[in-house]
């Protein structure tokens, strides 16, 4: 199938496609929020479709959810853009989505994000609905863990021969590389600057989620945003989508689901 993401499908397209055994969706949480002085308030929209659309063709028997947006950006709020959504909000968003696909025949479910403050309300999700609709025959897991993700953004700097703390994690080389190798028009990198450079491996993660990124960096950037090209993107991309698809697959078999 050319077209996977449901948004953009016709309600028999979508039957014929579950009934053919695309009985898998993919649903990622974005953001609406502040990405430093030179990306747009979607970036991790734009992200999210990009990495859900690609898991999905590698999976081969997926389809694609609307991405869900805003998310929990709370740490965000004090740089004007930023919409935040109140935890039993976004969760019920979430789980709602969750029962509509249920209800539509999907049997099984990936619950990710593209946006960091939302991985651990995803994951959590993905526990308590798998075990709610498990005796239904429905299988739903997480993606990639946050710090797994960082971890990687770290081996990245060391493979791309990058600064310590350039791929910090937020409006750095990597989204905003990934932004280029996308084409967007709304990068601005004549305008990217260097932000916090100290990571947030470790207890800077929670000093952000706690305090506000400004806490760590006025501008809203976590990492250095100037040695972004759309060659390092598809690098960036690849070996994100790498260990996505690892992980995705893991926990399938973890559960029992083989894809």
């Amino acid at each position: 199938m050319k077209n996977l993401l449901l948004e953009h499908m016709r309600w028999p397209e979508i039957r014929e496609a579950i009934d053919n055994g695309m009985d898998t969706v993919i649903l990622y949480a974005a953001s609406i929020e502040q990405h430093g002085p030179h990306l747009p308030e979607n970036t991790d929209v734009v992200l999210g479709y990009a990495g859900a659309e690609d898991l999905a063709r590698r999976l081969g028997n997926a389809l694609v959810a609307p991405v869900i947006r805003p998310g929990l950006s709370l740490h965000h709020m004090a740089l004007p853009g930023t919409v935040t959504l109140r935890p039993e909000v976004f969760e019920g968003l979430v789980k709602d989505h969750v029962a509509a696909y249920v209800q539509h025949g999907f049997k099984r479910i990936v619950l990710s994000s593209s946006h960091g403050g939302n991985f651990e309300t995803m994951s959590r999700l993905a526990a308590s609905e798998g075990a709610h609709y498990r005796d239904q025959g429905i299988t739903i897991v997480s993606g990639i863990s946050l710090d797994d993700m960082l971890e990687l953004l770290a081996e990245l700097e060391v493979r791309e021969g990058l600064a310590p703390g350039t791929l910090g994690g937020h409006s750095d080389a990597w989204e905003t590389s990934e932004m280029l190798m996308l084409g967007n028009e709304n990068v601005r990198q004549d305008l990217a600057e260097q932000g916090y450079m100290g990571g947030l491996l470790g207890g800077d993660a929670d000093r952000m989620f706690h305090g506000g990124v400004v806490a760590l960096s006025p501008n809203g950037i976590v990492g250095d945003a100037r040695p972004s090209d759309p060659q390092r993107g598809a690098r960036i991309f690849q070996a994100m989508q790498d260990a996505q698809e690892k992980a995705v697959r893991e926990n399938f078999a973890r559960a029992g689901a083989s894809l």
